[in-house]
């Protein structure tokens, strides 16, 4: 019985793999490049690092990386590069963004309209 619980655990650990911030934690480097050098009229979708991302885009001195929508076209959410300073709760177009910082310049971030 305990073999198959050891079993049954490991099978669950490398069926459901790494998360996707784990994925994008691990991808940080690569994700700053690109983040550093996106001019302010780029945007799309991309794939960076094995990663798909449905738009990265500048917006004033920060980068986003979004990585999904609660329904589509409303509601993003995904990373942000944010090297000048922390960016701040804020209230943009009636969407208000919220912030959490993961490590360094880099933060999760959603919006909610």
């Amino acid at each position: 019985m305990r073999r198959l619980a050891v079993c049954a655990a490991l099978l669950t650990l490398v069926a459901c793999g790494p998360s996707h911030e784990d994925l994008v934690l691990r991808s940080l480097p690569e994700l700053e490049r690109v983040a550093r050098t996106i001019g302010p009229d780029a945007s799309g979708k991309r794939t960076i690092a094995g990663i798909e991302f449905l738009d990265v885009y500048r917006f004033r001195d920060r980068v986003y990386f979004v990585t999904g929508e609660a329904v589509e076209g409303v509601d993003p959410f995904g990373y942000v590069w944010s090297p000048e300073r922390p960016p701040a709760h804020e209230i943009n177009g009636g969407a208000a963004s919220t912030f959490e910082h993961l490590r360094g310049e880099w933060y999760s971030w959603s919006d909610f309209y």
